[in-house]
């Protein structure tokens, strides 16, 4: 009877003490859930964004520039102005800085083409269709930059003076000119051959375009020494 009653007692104990041990447990359990549902609902930290260079695409050879391209552009009249010119290549990426004129040292310095710089084979491309639309009047071929680099450019800031007696001087250009802005020290006597005999003619540069279509404007065809001038501006 002692062992059953010692068996009893023993039982009854453990089960008393039970309850003891479940609180004393519990905040270690929950403080473990909550340390664990904390980890869990942390997102997942997105990448760093690699350094500059180090990206896949930036490792990627980008393609080499195309180059520049040379053009030579024909079928244009004595008078042709650059802005004519740029009126036929609106759209091709040109400005009126990729423009050169060359002009013939015979006859009425007309102009032996106009050299045309493009920035790429596309522009390039671009031209020629817009000639084309224009009709057949003008043409463009290739050229090289060994062509377009000697030419010297006009930029519309001189005016060729055709129709000098052959006894004019600088004096007689200055006293014609009268009232224009010009540098004086620009001013350049040519003889050309046409048909015939040779012809004088004299250069004078301008300060500036507007200034040299107000010389064109106010003395076209007038006298120099008993004879009629004509004036051409350059391009």
């Amino acid at each position: 009877m002692s062992i059953i009653r010692n068996a009893i007692r023993s039982s009854f104990s453990l089960r008393t003490s039970d309850p003891v041990i479940s609180r004393n447990s519990l905040p270690f359990l929950q403080e473990s859930r909550k340390c664990l549902s904390t980890v869990a609902e942390q997102p997942p930290s997105s990448p760093s964004p690699p350094p500059p260079g180090s990206s896949p695409v930036d490792g990627v050879k980008k393609p080499a520039s195309e180059g520049r391209l040379y053009g030579k552009f024909s079928g244009f009249s004595k008078h042709t102005l650059r802005s004519d010119v740029m009126n036929i290549l609106e759209g091709c990426n040109v400005t009126s800085d990729d423009l050169k004129f060359s002009y013939m040292r015979g006859g009425n310095l007309n102009p032996a083409g106009v050299y045309v710089q493009f920035p790429s084979r596309s522009s390039y491309d671009s031209a020629m269709r817009a000639i084309a639309k224009k009709g057949r009047l003008y043409r463009l071929e290739r050229a090289t930059q060994s062509q377009w680099d000697p030419i010297v450019p006009y930029e519309g800031k001189v005016i060729a003076l055709h129709g000098l007696p052959p006894n004019a001087i600088i004096e007689d250009i200055d006293r014609f000119l009268s009232g224009c802005l010009f540098h004086p020290g620009s001013i350049q006597f040519l003889t050309i051959q046409g048909l015939g005999s040779p012809k004088r003619v004299a250069l004078v540069r301008f300060t500036s375009q507007t200034q040299a279509m107000n010389a064109y404007i106010a003395k076209n065809r007038n006298f120099l020494l008993n004879q009629r001038i004509t004036l051409q501006v350059l391009q």
